[in-house]
């Protein structure tokens, strides 16, 4: 009797379990990552803009008041003082990398700050000479 019971039950066991057919998910709506279709460039540029070099402290230790101007016509032409030349304003990760051709001290490089695009103001920022870093300068540029 005990094996009967222990069959009937196994069977009753066996055929109260019924498998579920899985049913596959269906995949949400997909949304675009850009709602606004409108691009904006959020690199600061010079272009356009007029600076003047109020002072400078040479490799030579000399304070040298001056009154350079800078006229930068477009995204890499500049005018020092007048002449013609090209111009760099490239960014790094945490600076923007201004590098300048043809001026009285060379071809000259330096980082400025978002805070010196913005306010107009370079207060002595080291600018090295590109093809000789041990010659620097530095610089106050203002923005009229």
């Amino acid at each position: 009797m005990k094996v009967f019971v222990s069959i009937l039950m196994s069977v009753l066991f066996l055929s109260s379990c019924v498998k579920q057919e899985p049913k596959p998910q269906q995949p949400n709506p997909s949304t675009p990552i850009i709602t606004n279709p409108t691009l904006v460039d959020s690199t600061l540029s010079l272009a356009g803009q007029t600076w003047v070099i109020t002072k400078v402290l040479n490799t030579d230790m000399v304070y040298e008041n001056r009154s350079d101007t800078l006229v930068f016509v477009d995204s890499d032409d500049y005018k020092f003082n007048g002449y013609p030349s090209k111009y760099n304003l490239g960014v790094t990760p945490t600076t923007y990398k201004l590098s300048l051709y043809d001026t009285a001290w060379g071809n000259i490089g330096g980082s400025l700050f978002n805070y010196n695009i913005v306010s107009g103001k370079v207060d002595g920022l080291d600018f090295y000479d590109i093809f000789n870093s041990s010659r620097k300068v530095k610089l106050w540029i203002t923005k009229i």
